[in-house]
Formats: structure tokens, C-alpha cells, sequence
């Protein structure tokens, strides 16, 4: 062993203590952590990172006006657009650019993000995964060794198989301890994978939630004999509470979401309670905000924006994820005591348009093609008063019914003049990131984000 594998080793170690229990840990504790790590990012930014600099300069502040999380607030809300432009501004200069690892986030609109991580970074996101593996492993029945199927967008160049194999690169594993994955991917046929997760026989099955579709839709169309997993995990696009339903009943198997981004890799988790996301606001700082920038209170929605007290390469403070969504105003029944986020409803640049000019929100969007019977969708506007859907339904559904339905709440939201093209298909075409997109929003400004959610 290297002795800087040897180092390495020994930080995750020390990292991974304790890690399972602290989401049960008094908020007051949590919240001392919370305010001790933004303290040294706003001073380290200061040192290193060249748009903070100015900022700070600019506003006429100091890293010791930053005592808490809160104090986050008083820097401008940072826009995808404008970490797009020019991300060197917000790249640590404390180290080379070499010895950082560089991951993009998914460019499902062709304008793919660097994003820069730091080895500690890395290294501590592995640690801190034990708050949401502890329940994976409870489900399974044994911590270590256990088989994983990772269904993603490429088998190579996914950023969870590179950020394992730079973990592996970079520490010593006991080969006893490892889990054993296998990463298949999106692109390729249902039946395909079918097949070789058959042959594999994993304990758990991961991956987005526009996949989970395609493949549970497909098990439960055709019958095919299938090896059940232990559980379900999933992230990057949300299910329909149909699909979770399905997966939980109709195949038994139990499921749980994540929340992510490429910029910040553990935002939140779902427990078995099935409220919301865990926040590990000790490490990711979330507020939730109205169109201005200013904090909402818990239980208003808004947009999520999030602060990474982490990652000391690219450097993301009050950076807007561009994703909908609610605090609740009372801790989860579990016992943790990370607050909880509610579900995302969808992105907050989706938005279509009436032939009044007037903008409509994506939940109200989602309300209207959400049907029990309806697995998946996408609507798309190509006029302000035409627009197309696509939707995958369950095998038993009534399509004229559906259709009808469908076509009627629309044309409600957006007038009785605008004509519904209604189609029903197998499946939705995925963007190279390999996602699918809901609403694909003509009128909206700006590109869609990055972040890893349900």
C-alpha cells in the first residue's frame, strides 16, 4: 500500500464514525456544525476563489460577518447561468487545477457544467452516504459485501463509477467489505438489462427515476421472470406515486429516493417514513426562496437554493438548483432530526405560457396530467396555444377516458381555443443525459439543471 493510499484510508475511516446515528442527533449540535463549517468555507473562499473575493469587496463585507448558515443569505443568489459563463471564477486557486477531479453534470439541454471536487470532498461524501446506506443495508440484511446494479447513463464515464474508481485509486478497500456492482445503462434494451440483472442477482438496484419506469413498466406488461432486489434506489428524475406504488406493492419491494446534484453531491435522503428528504443541512445549507431571492417561510413553496460547506475546489454558496419545493414546519416521525424537504414538484424554469402572455406554473401543469393510470409523461408547447402530450400509461388503463380527461383539464388551464394533441407511447425519447423531460417549456428562459432528485 502507498502511503498515500495509507492516508487516504485512514481519513475515510475517521470520516465514517458515527456518521449512521447523526441524523438523530439534537439540532442544536447540528446546527453548531452547520455554523462552524460555513464560518471556514466563507473565510476559505475569501483566501482562494476569486468571485468571492469581489463579492465581498464589492457588498463591503467581511468572512467575519459570516457567523452562521443564515448569514449565507446576504451574498447574491448565484445563477446557473453566470457559474456557466465563467466557472474558473469560482475555482480554488489554493490548489493546482490537476490535482482536482473534474465531473460535469448531465448537459441535458447540450450545455454540459464543470464542476471541480476536491480528494478530502471526495472522500468525506463517501462518509457522510453512510447516514442513507445504513437503512439500504438494514433492508438487505447485512452491512458489507452486498451486490449493487447501477442502471445509469454510460457503464464508463458515469460520475458515481468515476467517483468509485477514484476512491479505489486513491484508499485501500478490504475486498471483503466491498460491495460488488454492476453498472448497466439506460441506453440499452429493457430486455437486455433484464437479462444480466437476472444473471447478477443484486441485493439493491439503482438508478434514475425515468428508468425505473421503462423497466417496472416493462416487468409488469410482459410478466418476465425477474430477480427482486433487497430495495429500490433512485435519483436524478422523480416517479409517479403510481410507480411507487407498483414497485412497493404489486413486486413488494421497498424504495427510497436521494437528492444530489453534481455540485453538491448529498443534499437529502428518503427514510422509511416516506415524508420528504433528510437535509444534511450540516453540509449543504438549503433555503427555499421566492422569484426575488428571499427565504419563504416552512410549509410555502419556492425554489431550492443551496450552499456546499464541502467541496474546496469549485466553490458554490446560495447556488440556485432551479428545483421546486417545500420545507416542512415539523420534524419526521423517524426520530431524525435533519429537517425534511418535501418532494420536488418539478423545475422552476418549466413553465408554459396561456396566449394571454400569462406564465403557468409546473405544478399546475402536473396536477392536470397526473393521473393515477398515467406512468410517465412529457407536454410540450410548440405555440402558446398548441400543445402535444405524451404518455405512458398503464396496460389496463381506459385511454379514451384518460385522453378525454387530460385533453379537457388543459385546454381549462389554457383555454377552451388551444388544441391538444394527446399520444400514447411505450416510451418517451431521453435526453443524451439520459433523462426525461416532463414539460419541455418553449417559453422558459435558461437551461435545465443538473440536480439528482425525485
Amino acid at each position: 500500500m502507498k502511503p498515500s493510499q495509507l492516508h487516504w484510508s485512514a481519513y475515510l475511516a475517521w470520516h465514517l464514525r458515527g456518521q449512521a446515528q447523526y441524523p438523530f442527533r439534537p439540532l442544536p449540535l447540528i446546527l453548531r456544525d452547520q455554523a462552524r463549517r460555513a464560518r471556514a468555507m466563507v473565510a476559505y473562499a475569501y483566501r482562494h476563489v476569486p468571485y468571492y473575493r469581489e463579492t465581498l469587496d464589492r457588498l463591503g463585507l467581511t468572512p467575519a460577518d459570516f457567523r452562521t448558515a443564515e448569514d449565507l443569505a446576504r451574498l447574491p443568489v448565484l445563477e446557473t447561468d453566470l457559474y456557466r459563463r465563467d466557472p474558473e471564477r469560482f475555482r480554488s486557486h489554493a490548489q493546482p487545477k490537476e490535482r482536482y477531479m473534474e465531473l460535469h453534470t448531465g448537459g441535458s439541454t447540450g450545455i454540459r457544467r464543470v464542476i471541480y471536487h476536491d480528494t478530502a470532498a471526495l472522500f468525506q461524501n463517501a462518509a457522510h452516504a453512510e447516514r442513507e446506506r445504513c437503512m439500504i443495508t438494514a433492508l438487505v440484511g447485512h452491512k458489507l459485501g452486498y451486490r449493487e446494479t447501477v442502471i445509469t447513463t454510460t457503464m464508463e464515464g458515469s460520475t458515481p463509477r468515476r467517483i468509485q474508481f477514484f476512491l479505489r485509486n486513491h484508499a485501500w478497500f478490504p475486498r471483503q467489505a466491498s460491495i460488488q456492482r454492476q453498472y448497466l445503462s439506460v441506453f440499452d434494451p429493457v430486455e437486455e438489462n433484464v437479462r444480466l440483472l437476472n444473471e447478477f442477482q443484486p441485493d439493491v438496484l439503482h438508478s434514475n427515476g425515468s428508468y425505473l419506469v421503462t423497466l417496472f413498466g416493462y416487468l409488469k406488461n410482459s410478466g418476465q421472470p425477474f430477480h427482486h432486489p433487497q430495495v429500490v434506489t433512485y435519483g436524478s428524475e422523480g416517479v409517479s406515486e403510481t410507480i411507487r406504488r407498483l414497485i412497493q406493492e404489486d413486486f413488494g419491494i421497498p424504495i427510497l429516493s436521494t437528492y444530489q446534484a453534481t455540485e453538491t453531491l448529498k443534499i437529502g435522503f428518503e427514510c422509511l417514513e416516506h415524508q420528504g428528504f433528510h437535509l444534511n443541512i450540516d453540509l449543504y445549507p438549503v433555503r427555499v426562496v421566492d422569484p426575488s431571492g428571499r427565504t419563504v417561510a416552512p410549509g410555502e413553496g419556492g425554489e431550492v437554493v443551496v450552499s456546499n460547506l464541502i467541496n474546496r475546489a469549485t466553490v458554490l454558496l446560495n447556488y440556485r438548483l432551479n428545483d421546486l419545493a417545500t420545507l416542512h414546519p415539523k420534524p419526521c416521525p423517524c426520530g431524525r432530526q435533519l429537517p425534511l424537504l418535501s418532494f420536488l414538484r418539478g423545475r422552476g424554469r418549466d413553465f408554459l405560457q396561456r396566449p394571454s402572455g400569462e406564465l403557468v406554473h409546473p405544478d399546475v401543469t402536473a396536477t392536470v396530467v397526473s393521473r393515477p393510470e398515467v406512468w410517465q409523461y412529457q407536454v410540450a408547447q410548440h405555440a402558446p396555444d398548441h400543445l402535444s402530450v405524451k404518455l405512458v400509461v398503464a396496460g389496463d388503463a381506459d385511454r379514451e377516458a384518460t385522453r378525454a380527461a387530460i385533453a379537457s383539464g388543459l385546454a381549462h388551464v389554457f383555454g377552451a381555443d388551444t388544441r391538444v394533441e394527446i399520444a400514447f407511447v411505450d416510451s418517451i425519447e431521453r435526453t443524451p443525459g439520459g433523462k426525461i423531460k416532463p414539460i419541455l417549456a418553449q417559453f422558459s428562459e435558461g437551461e435545465e439543471g443538473t440536480s439528482e432528485n425525485r
